[in-house]
C-alpha cells in the first residue's frame, strides 16, 4: 500500500510530545513554565506593528442602554486598572458633570497623557476638551452618504470645510488628533479618500474606521467598502495618515475578528495600529470588540506579552459590578464558566492534562477553575470536587466515592433533577457515605 502511515514514528513522536507537556504543565500555576508551554503548544505569527489598545469602555461601553453609569470613583478605578493592564490609551466623555468628575479623578491619579476626549466636529467641544486639560482628542464625524441623510440640505463641501476648520483647531492648540470616520464600511472610497487626506493635511495623526453596524468583513478578498483588510491597505497606499484604528460593532457577531484583520492587515504596512476596544464587549446595541478578547488573541496568536493579563477577571467582575451589566456565565476568558467542567469526559482530561480542555491557564487571566457536579459528571469530577473539599486526596478505588457517584447519578436520573449539586450538598452527601472528615 502506497503512502502507508508511518505509525511508528508518529507513536515515538507523540510520546516525545506528550514527555515534553507533562514536565511544563505544573498543577499550581508557573509562569515560567506555562511561558515554554505555549511556545511548545501554540505556533505563532510574528507581527510587523506595534498594536496600541485604545479601550473606549468609558466612552462607547457605558452608553449602552439600560446598564447603570458608572460613579466618577468607579470609573477611575476603571481606568487605573486598564492601566495597569497596559492600556496605552482611554477614551472618556465629558459632557457631564459626572464625566468631569471622573477626569478631574483620573487626572489626580496622573493618567492624564492617556486619556482621550471624545468630540463632535464642533468648537465647543474642543474648547470644552481643552478646559478640562486634555492632551488628545478623538473627532468624530460620519463619512457615508447613509448617515449624511442627517444633513441632506449641506453640500458635501460644507461638511469638508466642518471636520477640517474642527481638526486644524484643535491642532492649533496642541492637542492630538484622532478622526473617527462614522460607518466607514458603507463610505463611498472616493469621498473617504478625499476625506482622510482633508484631515491628515489640517493635522490628524490616526484615522479611525468605524464599523458602525457590523457589516465589514475580515476576508482580505472582500472590496470596499465592506472588506477592511483592503481598506487598510488603500488607506496606507492612497492617503497621507500616519497611522489607522478600527472599532468594530458587534452586529453581525464580527467584531473581534474584523477588528484582528485590521491588525493584522496593518502588519508591515504601519509603525502602530491602534484598536478601539471595549472591555466585555459593552456598548451601543451589540457592543463591539471586547479588550480581553483582542489582547488575548494578540498574546495566543502572535506572542505579543507586553499587557498584564493577571488582572483581565478581576476588571470584568468590577465592571459588570459598577455598571450593573450582567456578566454572561459563558463569557470567553473573564465569565464564571470560562474555566468550569461538568462533563465526566471533560473533567477526566482536565484532571489528567489541564490543557486538554484549557487553552491556558486560568490563573494566567486571574481566574479559577471550576468543577460543577451536575447530570453528567462521573467519577473523576466527584473524586475532583471531593477533594477540593477534603483538601487532601481520595484514591479513585474509594468504596466510598463509587457510592457518592452513585448517590448523585440516581438523584438526577430517577429524580428528574435538573439543576447542580452545591458545595452544602455535597458535603452532605459525602458524610452520609462516610466521608466524615468533611
Amino acid at each position: 500500500m502506497e503512502n502507508k502511515p508511518d505509525f511508528e514514528k508518529m507513536e515515538k513522536d507523540r510520546r516525545e510530545y506528550l514527555s515534553r507537556i507533562r514536565k511544563l504543565a505544573s498543577v499550581e500555576f508557573d509562569p515560567e513554565k506555562w511561558e515554554e508551554l505555549r511556545k511548545l503548544v501554540y505556533k505563532t505569527i510574528p507581527l510587523d506593528v506595534d498594536v496600541v489598545i485604545d479601550d473606549t469602555t468609558l466612552r462607547e461601553g457605558v452608553q449602552m442602554a439600560g446598564i447603570a453609569c458608572p460613579h466618577p470613583s468607579d470609573s477611575c478605578k476603571i481606568a487605573r486598572m486598564l492601566h495597569e493592564i497596559g492600556v496605552e490609551r482611554i477614551e472618556v466623555l465629558t459632557y457631564t458633570k459626572s464625566d468631569q468628575e471622573a477626569v478631574k479623578r483620573m487626572q489626580d491619579e496622573n493618567l492624564g497623557d492617556m486619556l482621550a476626549a471624545w468630540s463632535r466636529a464642533a468648537k465647543p467641544d474642543i474648547d470644552l476638551a481643552l478646559k478640562l486639560d486634555f492632551k488628545q482628542i478623538g473627532i468624530s464625524h460620519p463619512v457615508s452618504y447613509i448617515h449624511f441623510e442627517k444633513w441632506a440640505d449641506r453640500p458635501l463641501e460644507d461638511l469638508f470645510a466642518r471636520v477640517t476648520e474642527a481638526v486644524e483647531y484643535a491642532k492649533e492648540h496642541g492637542l492630538t488628533v484622532f478622526v473617527h470616520g462614522e460607518d466607514s464600511t458603507r463610505a463611498d472610497w472616493e469621498f473617504e479618500r478625499a476625506f482622510i487626506n482633508t484631515v491628515a493635511d489640517a493635522g490628524a495623526s490616526v484615522y479611525r474606521i468605524c464599523d458602525t453596524v457590523g457589516c465589514g468583513s475580515s476576508d482580505p478578498k472582500a472590496p470596499l467598502p465592506q472588506g477592511i483588510p483592503e481598506k487598510v491597505r488603500r488607506i496606507k497606499e492612497e492617503t497621507k495618515i500616519p497611522a489607522v484604528e478600527m472599532h468594530a460593532h458587534d452586529d453581525l457577531g464580527n467584531a473581534v475578528e474584523n477588528t484582528m484583520a485590521a491588525i493584522r492587515a496593518a502588519s508591515g504596512l504601519y509603525d502602530k495600529v491602534y484598536a478601539s476596544t471595549t472591555f466585555l464587549g459593552i456598548g451601543d446595541r451589540a457592543g463591539g470588540a471586547e479588550t480581553e478578547k483582542i489582547i488575548m488573541n494578540c498574546y495566543i496568536h502572535h506572542g505579543i506579552d507586553k499587557w498584564n493579563l493577571g488582572t483581565l477577571r478581576e476588571l470584568a467582575t468590577f465592571i459588570s459590578s459598577s455598571t450593573n451589566y450582567p456578566l454572561p456565565v459563558n463569557k470567553a476568558i473573564v465569565g464564571d464558566a470560562a474555566f468550569a467542567h461538568e462533563s465526566g469526559i471533560h473533567v477526566h482530561g482536565v484532571s489528567t492534562l489541564p490543557l486538554t480542555y484549557e487553552p491556558f491557564p486560568p490563573e494566567l487571566v486571574g481566574h479559577g477553575r471550576t468543577i460543577v457536579i451536575g447530570k453528567r459528571s462521573g467519577k473523576h469530577g466527584v473524586k475532583l470536587k471531593l477533594e477540593e473539599i477534603l483538601k487532601k486526596s481520595v484514591d479513585e478505588n474509594d468504596p466510598r466515592l463509587a457510592q457518592l457517584v452513585d448517590v448523585i447519578k440516581k438523584k438526577f436520573v430517577e429524580g428528574r433533577r435538573r439543576y447542580p449539586v452545591g458545595e452544602d450538598e455535597l458535603k452532605q452527601l459525602a458524610r452520609k457515605v462516610g466521608f466524615y472528615e468533611v
